[in-house]
């Protein structure tokens, strides 16, 4: 399996009504400097009270982007939010590491965390540094310590998620300890920094197997008191692993929860090309699933390898579907599962794009030759043309017309994960370095502007008040 660097957030109920307006700022462009680089909390400025942070010019009331594609179906679908145009560099913060996750936006706060395991605030109007944590200390040298892997240093991969109601953002970092590295759950408060929680997210391992050989790509999902932490294994597969889900209590008053994909085997990882689990409004939560190892002829044997699969809170197997299609490393988890009501939609290297029924994933639909390369990251879906929007690894945005149940057209330009703004569709090209804007309805191609920066696999943007957040490989850059 191949899986470059991956990240993925979830949100509860409560996370998923973000509102956003127009930006015209001309402001210029600034950057801001990383601070010290120590475990700790540092701060460059004292914080604003909470509802009366600068606001980027053009944005009329605080926004909120909280968790990866901005809602737990992992839609990436805004009504109302920034859609500059002409879009311009409007800040870039350089934080000294990449950020591969989406930055989030809380409390009148950019929050973005680096893979140097540092987690940053930044003021959305100008990019300054609010405050600054270090949770821990990276690997580095990660091929030759793990075997494999294209992330290096390797910190905080994934997109962290914000409680909403505690005001807390929560990150899994891998950390150096003695003996080897471990994962760990952090919760911060997004006020100013200071750690609230410190957990083990890593999972039960089977005998012979360790932290070194997980990356924690996906999102995190929050549900009901819980993190929900999904793992696969590095790049090139090193070593022994499984791919894992775990539920961690954020109030640290019950033990952690766990799913193994491939109990029988080794295998199955869960990395979703940056994208994240899905969660039900009942709290049920949706992942797709890779390849068991070695690699199979023929459609994977392995327990809920190569698969979308349903779990209760608790992780227990509620449904799965297996794309029989799959063989060898053709999985399903270069994306993550979006839920469209009664509906989920999943993608995988065998460029067939299934509808599923919600309840218990028996298979709807059917369509084939999506992308015709990798389809990667969450797919965005538009509800008011009822289109889904899959990002193509060799390039391009495929059109998925639900309603038909048919293939679009391929709109050319971009390679990331997109998110939908009204009528304004916004994604990535890492190969080139740009930001595109097409029509969702005609797909049209409107803007395709330089970042200005690296930008890292499988990133995808997302909104904040009165700007475009784009994260880098040094940091985050905004446009308005």
């Amino acid at each position: 399996m191949v899986r470059p660097g991956l990240v993925a957030l979830v949100c509860g109920a409560a996370l998923c009504a973000p509102m956003l307006t127009a930006c015209s700022s001309t402001n210029p462009t600034t950057s801001s400097s990383p601070s010290a680089s120590g475990t700790g909390t540092t701060s460059s400025a004292a914080p604003h009270p909470t509802g009366t942070r600068a606001q980027a010019s053009g944005s009329a009331a605080p926004a909120i982007w909280t968790t990866y594609h901005a809602d737990g179906a992992r839609t990436g679908e805004l009504r109302t939010g920034p859609n500059p145009s002409p879009a311009k560099r409007a800040w870039s913060a350089d934080l000294g590491a990449a950020v591969r996750g989406q930055p989030l936006v809380f409390d009148g706060l950019v929050i973005a965390a680096t893979e140097r395991d540092r987690v940053v605030a930044l003021d959305p109007a100008d990019g300054r540094v609010v405050w600054s944590t270090v949770i821990g200390e990276p690997l580095t040298d990660v091929q030759a310590v793990a075997g494999c892997g294209d992330i290096d240093p390797l910190g905080i991969t994934g997109t962290p998620v914000i409680d909403t109601d505690s005001g807390t953002v929560y990150v899994v970092g891998e950390t150096r300890v003695r003996g080897g590295v471990r994962h760990v759950l952090v919760g911060l408060a997004v006020a100013d920094g200071h750690v609230r929680l410190r957990r083990d997210a890593d999972p039960p391992f089977p005998a012979g197997e360790s932290s070194v050989n997980l990356l924690q790509r996906p999102g995190l999902a929050l549900s009901s008191g819980r993190i929900y932490v999904a793992f696969g294994g590095n790049n090139g597969d090193c070593g022994h692993y499984h791919g894992w889900v775990v539920g961690v209590d954020v109030n640290a008053s019950s033990p952690n929860l766990s799913f193994e994909v491939a109990s029988a085997g080794e295998g199955g990882a869960i990395w979703e090309g940056g994208g994240a689990p899905a969660l039900a409004p009942n709290g049920d939560v949706y992942v797709s699933t890779g390849n068991s190892n070695p690699f199979p002829d023929g459609a994977d044997p392995g327990a809920y390898a190569e698969s979308v699969v349903r779990l209760d809170p608790s992780l227990h197997p509620l449904a799965s579907f297996k794309d029989s299609a799959a063989g060898g490393d053709d999985e399903v988890a270069t994306g993550n599962p979006v839920l469209l009501g009664s509906t989920v939609f999943a993608v995988g290297k065998t460029d067939i794009g299934y509808l599923l029924r919600a309840d218990d994933l028996t298979q709807l639909a059917a369509i084939p030759g999506v992308c015709g390369s990798d389809p990667a990251g969450g797919p965005a879906y538009d509800p008011v043309t009822h289109r889904l929007f899959v990002a193509c690894r060799d390039g391009g945005i495929q059109v998925i017309d639900v309603a038909k149940h048919a293939l679009g057209p391929l709109l050319e330009g971009a390679d990331s994960a997109p998110i939908v703004i009204g009528s304004h569709l916004w994604a990535l090209d890492h190969t080139r370095g740009r930001l595109v804007e097409y029509d969702t309805a005609t797909g049209t191609l409107r803007q395709d502007v330089a970042v200005g920066a690296t930008v890292p696999i499988f990133a995808s943007p997302s909104a904040g008040p009165g700007v475009l957040l784009v994260p880098t490989a040094s940091g985050v850059t905004a446009f308005h």
